[in-house]
């Protein structure tokens, strides 16, 4: 692949993640709704992805190797559960490992860029805290990061996320590039509450990329899931979109939170 080929592979990923994570509220949008509070999972080819306990297939792709166009799935792709009730007290935690990767120290700017979005998706729910819970976990096969992140406290209301994942598609362009968001609520799991997810798909020409991430809140915690390709940009997790990253939250989910 030719320089040019590459640089714009990389910009059309690198906004997609840049937008789901900010929740692509800015001028020019049409339509509402919340972001990936932390980063997203960034698909660059369709096809299965990995996730954790699941097979995988025998090489990652690359995140500049991608020149097919991705059609935006519909908000209403995923099934999606009756939640059971968020009774009782749970606690937000991360480990020093889950699913069998280790945590690690992200650089500064990573970090960064973590709590600045996880701060800016929690607002619009309601939810201030001082006191963020963040788990950076290092995926050596992919060579991406995987991110626990939220909020311990009182009072939520898991119906905000409801709401905030049951807009209509909205979008946005930047640049020559279309940005299409999709919301779906999905089961929240065994710990009851509600969950949903955001994607944001970033087209141009005959490059593709998606971005997603999984939210789930209760009275007592607000968190979620996403893969975070590392500053190099060389892998990106491909194929992972609310189907496949919500089966992975709800499993990450039982291993980083706890009655309280």
């Amino acid at each position: 692949m030719n320089s040019g080929i590459r640089r714009s592979a990389v910009s059309v990923a690198g906004t997609a993640v840049v937008l789901a994570m900010a929740g692509c509220q800015s001028t020019g949008q049409t339509g509402s709704g919340t972001g990936s509070p932390f980063g997203a999972s960034t698909s660059a080819a369709s096809g299965p992805g990995p996730g954790p306990g699941a097979a995988r297939p025998s090489a990652p792709v690359p995140a500049t190797a991608t020149t097919t166009a991705i059609a935006p799935a519909p908000a209403t792709a995923t099934a999606t559960a009756t939640p059971a009730p968020a009774s009782g007290i749970w606690v937000l935690s991360a480990p020093d490992s889950v699913t069998g990767l280790k945590r690690v120290q992200p650089p500064a700017a990573t970090l960064k860029t973590i709590m600045t979005t996880l701060q800016q998706a929690a607002g619009p729910l309601g939810v201030e805290n001082d006191n963020p819970v963040v788990g950076v976990y290092d995926d050596p096969q992919y060579d991406v990061y995987i991110v626990v992140a939220g909020y311990n406290g009182t009072g939520f209301d898991p119906a905000k996320l409801t709401a905030a994942e049951s807009v209509p598609p909205s979008f946005q362009d930047v640049n020559g590039t279309r940005f299409t968001n999709n919301h779906v609520t999905i089961d929240p799991g065994d710990h009851g509450g509600t969950a949903g997810c955001t994607s944001t798909l970033g087209q141009s020409g005959a490059m593709a990329a998606e971005a997603t991430g999984c939210m789930w809140m209760t009275m007592t915690t607000f968190g979620g899931v996403t893969y975070v390709p590392k500053p190099d940009l060389q892998q990106m997790v491909y194929g992972i979109g609310p189907d496949k990253l919500g089966p992975i939250m709800r499993t990450i989910r039982a291993q980083v939170e706890r009655r309280g």
